[in-house]
């Protein structure tokens, strides 16, 4: 260590000059001299203007008005329109006809124009269809801007040559018009010649109109690109349905055709042929040319004629080989649709068909398929249902596109294990087959959401069925199975059992099966909720030593982290908890009101004997803490131990403390309150610090005060947009990673053209912790727990019957079930039973020798016990690694002592007297310390024995502590004069850096490059972070310095010290002060034109060690290229050799 002395007598030497009434003064230069100690600054209270709680909560007054104001207005517009309709003439009303002109009127027939309506294109839209139109209404042929007219099911024989004018026409439809049937090959009347000037027509519809021969000028047409002509018997399609060049789809369905013409292959832009209900005895083999071909819609059955039972039987054996499908078929290569389903096939041929997306082979004699069919990579239905096969090939794993397997009524005895690979899978039925077992491969399709294995020859369920957690049905009827894994309870979306969803079987089937776990009277039931506690339950029982959990309870300040708690540990709800606090009050205050008559009688020489009994002093640890802790055993026994987070700015530069990766953390919001605005400061600031200091964590999210949202359906929408906006959160988290993962492997590239090995070194060190930090980030337990403290604790059950079942997780808490030897459990208990605050190395060792534990076991121990909350043990902090912390809560009441987020009550001369027995403060004294402390974290011995008096230390143990905080990274020490140098009341002993409120301005950088010579460059360094700084490291660097430098001033936000051979300024800026990221910067100025190596590596070296202990944060050192080639920076972590 330094010598301290040296460095307590320049403090004040070097102090800059500070007008407490004037914070925003300009500061002198470093080289003006005050007698006044250095002072630091306190962090204020948190204001919450959330507004209060209450059981119920009605809309408001607004709220209402709105929403009447909104219906009245949706009526009077309704009835507006009923009066607008009402006013529009019609026969009935006109009362001046005459019976005669009435007489006219009712002979004609009456054209009922349906409700006009437009097209995309603003084109209208005439509907006269189902009318018995003989002719087109004249009033129809002069109407302009027409865009679709649909004249069906009327009695028309033919157009008129006026549909000239309707010349932007897209779309006619005369389909059912009987009259327009055509028996002679040249009679065109029935649509005239002048269709041809439609050159805007798309679509023609002419079905049904029994027809037998198309009219000739239709193949004319050739804009046109949609054909129907079904249900006309014309039996075969000219050749010169060729010159339709734009044609994409023809409608020949039920047209009694048994072939196309090789012409159609001059449609080139043809996507869809329906050919149903016609029976093709052959195809073109020109067809495959049609290169944009989709559909072809064709029943395949009649490929197979009238086959004999005979030739049939053949098939089946294999005996004859099926060959009548044309294998034109299958070298469409556009085809997305190919049904063969019962064409009685035994073989089928190598497909070209490379754009299929569907292929039905099911009822049909087929045992293998041609190996392109594996080489689909759109398929996503296969259907091979009803076959002969026996096995699968491994290719079937090639098939990623896969949504659908259906394998149902085959002979397949064992699926491959590439079947693991099709991710996409949602629907797998491999029923009736002889499957003796699952593979355990299975576990890869996450997206799977029915699996039917109905009457197979299953003797168990594998486990890793129970991480398909999208699985909504799983059919096991008619088994052989007598167990059910007992983490079958992951499957959530599996709600329902033994139910039918339009005649299939839906949810969970487990009917003729030998079960024995669960039991008949569990497993028979239509919801598996019964079948999931039993089976929970089960598997928490057989849990071989499961350890205690430690849960870490985070959230911002009042979202009802306390309440949550002492639902889930007490069963007690706020009503009853706030009615029970009121008794205990009414109890205290008369106690303490008998406490005041003694008193009161008493002299003031009384003052020991109050110190004693503590009956007035207000102790900071009856307030709300730093972290309360709380052992809590389940009804099914699982122990946790929770760490409840106190979410007061004022604790987080000591959460980093009390962080563990091994913990289960519940992030714990206000359900009632959250929104996209809220979303940062009570979720995402949580998820940024966890990110930093705890990759991989676990976290359940835990949304409270559902009582006060307006419904259940607002409820379930606030969850789903909490799931929306975190996953975006961490999408975002991990981009900025990636990204900045790149620019770290391009700066590399760049670095290695003029090679400095030290740079390099420190670029492949952040390589690798990107990569690192990319593949563990924080784990979100699928689905946000909603819970409310009012009466009967909604939703408080499940999140418990949750949290067990996360306890008992192995992939996430590994950890939890080592089986620990009976001397751990000896040596826990020797060690608490010791005395102190903490134990030395030596102490533990010695311990653990008269435990019967061997020396390399004692760190595995430890570790345990930390891990369960037994004892506190960092070991991955240097210099607090040889310190074990037996009594942890010892630890939380020093934290709490000096970091507390109500100081205001506890500074009470008149009410606390221990500020004037046992500091020996009169007012005057005691305001400027206090007002010292709150504004620049400065605290004196008197005033730190205060703030320590319920530990009642003695000058030995006190003087230990002191030496024992600064290695919490929290504070630091001043050393004192061997000879007291006049009062100390406000002599700095301890210096809090959080609490420092005083900002440094830019005039203090100004003042340090003046201070310098004019031929004197200082040396500049920045640390960049691209994923923001958080909060508290930059005054742990600043407490850190303290063992190395002569003497400090100090700011919030910078830090100007000396050390033997430099000055420095060390000072930290936000992206919000215009950067592009957070930054350090890092200024030196030696003595000489010389590097001040030794400086830099000292400072640089305390900067590295206090960044590496957050594991999540990754930084960029900018640099002078000498500082780099002479070693001066230092970049990973070392210990700091210091003089003693």
């Amino acid at each position: 260590m330094k010598d301290k002395e040296k460095g307590a007598g320049m403090l004040k030497k070097a102090r800059f000059e500070r007008n407490p009434e004037h914070k925003g003064s300009k500061s002198p230069s470093p080289t003006r001299a005050s007698s006044k100690s250095p002072k630091r600054a306190g962090s204020g209270k948190m204001s919450d203007s959330r507004p209060q709680s209450a059981k119920s909560k009605s809309p408001s007054p607004s709220r209402k008005s709105s929403a009447k104001s909104r219906s009245s207005s949706g009526k009077r517009g309704s009835s507006s329109h009923e009066r607008k309709k009402s006013k529009s003439p019609s026969p009935s009303r006109k009362g001046t006809t005459s019976a005669s002109s009435r007489g006219r009127s009712a002979g004609k027939k009456k054209v009922r124009v349906k409700s006009p309506s437009r097209t995309q294109s603003g084109l209208k839209i005439r509907d006269l269809s189902d009318q018995g139109l003989t002719a087109v209404p004249p009033n129809l042929l002069v109407e302009k801007d027409l865009g679709i007219v649909n004249l069906s099911g009327n009695n028309l024989k033919n157009l008129p040559p006026e549909i000239t004018r309707w010349d932007k026409l897209e779309k006619l439809d005369l389909s059912k018009n009987y009259g327009l049937r055509r028996t002679k090959a040249n009679d065109n009347t029935s649509l005239p010649q002048e269709i041809l000037t439609l050159v805007n027509l798309r679509e023609l519809i002419i079905s049904e109109c029994n027809l037998q021969r198309l009219p000739p000028i239709i193949w004319q047409m050739t804009n046109l690109q949609v054909l129907d002509v079904s249900r006309n018997k014309i039996n075969i399609l000219v050749p010169e349905v060729g010159n339709l060049s734009n044609l994409k789809k023809i409608n020949l369905k039920h047209t009694n055709i048994t072939s196309l013409p090789p012409e159609i292959v001059y449609c080139q832009d043809l996507e869809e042929i329906l050919l149903w209900g016609n029976k093709i005895t052959t195809l073109p083999e020109t067809l495959p040319e049609l290169l944009k071909l989709k559909t072809l819609g064709l029943n395949y059955r009649d490929f197979c004629g009238q086959m004999d039972a005979m030739r049939e039987k053949f098939l089946n054996t294999g005996q004859v080989k099926s060959d009548y499908i044309p294998q034109i078929v299958f070298d469409l290569p556009a085809l997305e649709s190919l049904d063969l389903e019962g064409t009685k096939i035994n073989n089928m041929p190598e497909t070209t068909n490379h754009g299929l997306r569907e292929l039905n082979l099911s009822r049909n004699f087929l045992s293998a398929l041609p190996r392109s069919v594996y080489n689909l990579n759109h398929l996503t239905l296969l259907n091979l249902s009803d076959n002969q096969f026996s096995t699968l090939p491994d290719e079937l794993g090639n098939l990623r596109s896969l949504t659908k397997l259906r394998l149902a009524n085959n002979q397949i005895h064992f699926l491959p294990l590439t079947i693991g690979n099709l991710k996409n899978l949602k629907e797998l039925d491999v029923s009736f087959n002889k499957l003796k077992r699952l593979p355990i491969n299975i576990k890869g399709l996450r997206n799977l959401k029915c699996l039917h294995a109905e009457k197979n020859d299953l003797t168990a369920v594998p486990d890793e069925i129970c991480e398909l957690v999208e699985l909504e049905t799983l059919n096991l009827t008619e088994n052989n199975i007598h167990t059910l894994p007992m983490r079958l309870h992951r499957l959530t979306k599996l709600k329902d059992a033994h139910v039918y969803d339009r005649y299939n079987k839906h949810g969970l089937w487990l009917y003729k099966n030998p079960l024995t776990t669960p039991p008949m009277e569990i497993w028979r039931t239509d919801k598996t909720e019964k079948i999931f506690d039993f089976l929970k339950k089960l598997a928490i029982i057989k849990t071989e030593n499961l350890q205690r959990q430690k849960m870490l309870v985070m959230g911002e300040s009042q979202c009802g982290k306390s309440t949550l708690i002492m639902g889930l540990v007490h069963g007690i709800s706020l009503s009853a908890a706030e009615e029970e606090d009121k008794g205990r009050r009414s109890k205290q205050e008369e106690a303490d009101d008998n406490k005041k008559k003694n008193l009161d009688s008493n002299s003031e020489n009384n003052l020991p004997e109050i110190e004693e009994k503590h009956s007035e002093v207000m102790p900071l640890t009856s307030k709300t803490e730093f972290i309360e802790q709380t052992i809590w055993k389940t009804e099914n026994m699982v122990e946790f131990v929770i760490n409840d987070f106190g979410g007061d700015d004022a604790y987080r530069i000591s959460y980093p403390l009390f962080l563990d990766a091994n913990a289960l953390v519940l992030l714990v919001y206000d359900h009632s309150q959250y929104s996209k605005e809220t979303h940062q400061t009570s979720i995402g600031q949580w998820l940024d610090l966890l990110s930093r200091y705890t990759p991989g964590v676990a976290i359940k999210l835990v949304g409270t005060k559902t009582d006060l949202s307006e419904d259940f359906f607002e409820v379930e929408e606030t969850a789903d947009l909490v799931q929306e906006l975190v996953k975006d959160h961490l999408e975002n988290h991990l981009g900025k990673l990636q990204m900045q993962l790149g620019q770290v492997e391009k700066d590399l590239k760049e670095a290695k053209v003029d090679p400095n090995q030290d740079y390099i070194s420190h670029l492949e060190g952040q390589k690798k912790k990107l990569e690192y930090l990319i593949s563990k980030p924080v784990k979100i337990i699928p689905e946000v727990a909603t819970v409310s403290s009012q009466e009967g604790l909604p939703g408080v059950s499940s999140l418990v019957n949750s949290i067990e079942l996360l306890a008992i997780d192995t992939e996430l808490f590994p950890h939890g079930q080592r089986c620990i030897p009976e001397l751990w459990n000896k040596l826990r208990a020797r060690l608490k039973r010791r005395s102190g605050y903490y134990l030395s190395w030596e102490v533990v060792e010695k311990v653990a020798s008269n435990c019967h534990v061997k020396e390399d076991a004692i760190e595995n121990a430890l570790q345990y016990l930390h891990d369960i909350g037994e004892v506190m043990w960092f070991k991955n902090n240097p210099g607090l690694s040889k310190i074990l912390f037996h009594k942890p809560r010892l630890l939380v009441d020093l934290i709490t002592s000096l970091y507390h987020h109500n100081f205001n009550e506890f500074f009470n001369y008149d009410e606390n007297k221990v500020f004037m027995s046992l500091g020996k403060f009169n007012k005057d004294t005691f305001n400027e310390a206090v007002e010292i402390f709150v504004k620049y974290g400065q605290i004196s011995r008197p005033l730190l024995s205060c703030l320590w008096f319920t530990h009642r230390l003695t000058d030995m143990k006190f003087t230990e502590l002191l030496e024992l905080m600064p290695y919490l990274d929290i504070c630091y020490t001043i050393p004192q004069p061997e000879v007291p140098i006049g009062n100390n009341i406000t002599l700095p002993l301890m210096v809090l850096p959080w609490y420092n409120k005083e900002t440094a301005e830019n005039d203090v950088v100004e003042d340090f490059e003046k201070s310098r010579p004019e031929t004197m460059n200082p040396v500049t360094i920045e640390y960049l972070f691209p994923l923001c700084l958080p909060k508290g490291v930059f005054e742990r660097i600043s407490a850190c310095l303290q063992d190395h430098v002569l003497t400090r001033i100090d700011w919030k936000n910078a830090v100007y010290a000396t050390l033997d051979d430099a000055s420095f300024l060390l000072l930290s800026s936000t992206s919000e002060q215009g950067n592009s990221f957070d930054c350090i910067k890092l200024m030196f100025k030696g003595q000489s034109n010389d590097l001040p190596t030794s400086s830099i590596k000292i400072v640089s070296q305390v900067i590295a060690n206090t960044l590496h202990k957050v594991e999540g944060l990754v930084w960029k050192i900018k640099a002078p290229q000498d500082a780099w080639s002479n070693h001066a920076i230092q970049f990973q972590r070392r210990n700091i050799p210091t003089e003693e």
